[in-house]
């Protein structure tokens, strides 16, 4: 009894000095980022941008997402509210929208640990092909977080989360889209 708890003391010990460790390490980052990831995406602007508007479609080609719900303010402000996993809601706005070519949604909430955007920019890439750039300009206040996110998880691990997922629903929506009679040969 008395080695257990003397092994059990001893991983206590441990991970206090690794938590301090992240938390020292983490407060010497800067609290501010900026990741940033381009993909050719296999149809056009049009359809891309419907994809990307499209909310309430999200929970089904995104596994991140497990509902989304909507909320319009007293002040017109419209939010989508996206639940995740573990049942935490976060809530999104659109700061800056021009059609086919720019979007930006923000976490519309100052009560999370992080918090940002995410600025979507297309561009044509050939005659059924958009260029999507995907940037994230965020904020991550607990130091340990911000170590974590930095060294072990990628501060652009949940852009690529989502355009794994993304990529294969546009296809999907192009091949859909492919005898539209505007379409050009």
């Amino acid at each position: 009894m008395k080695i257990l708890l003397l092994v059990v003391l001893g991983l206590a010990g441990v991970l206090v000095l690794v938590l301090l460790g992240l938390y020292l390490a983490g407060s010497g980052l800067p609290r501010e980022h900026r990741a940033q990831i381009a993909v050719i995406l296999p149809a056009r602007r049009a359809t891309v941008w419907a994809a990307l508007t499209d909310y309430a479609a999200m929970p089904q080609w995104w596994p991140a997402v497990k509902s989304v719900r909507f909320e319009r303010r007293p002040d017109g402000t419209e939010l989508t509210w996206n639940m995740d996993g573990h049942g935490g809601e976060i809530p999104f706005r659109t700061a800056e929208a021009r059609t086919g070519e720019k979007l930006v949604r923000a976490i519309a909430t100052n009560d999370l640990p992080f918090g940002g955007s995410w600025t979507y920019e297309l561009a044509d890439a050939g005659p059924d092909a958009t260029r999507l750039t995907l940037t994230e300009d965020g904020f991550i206040n607990p130091p340990v977080f911000r170590a974590v996110a930095r060294w072990f998880l990628g501060l652009d691990s949940t852009m690529k989360d989502f355009l794994v997922h993304f990529e294969p629903h546009v296809a999907t929506l192009g091949r859909n889209h492919s005898a539209d009679p505007v379409r050009k040969e």
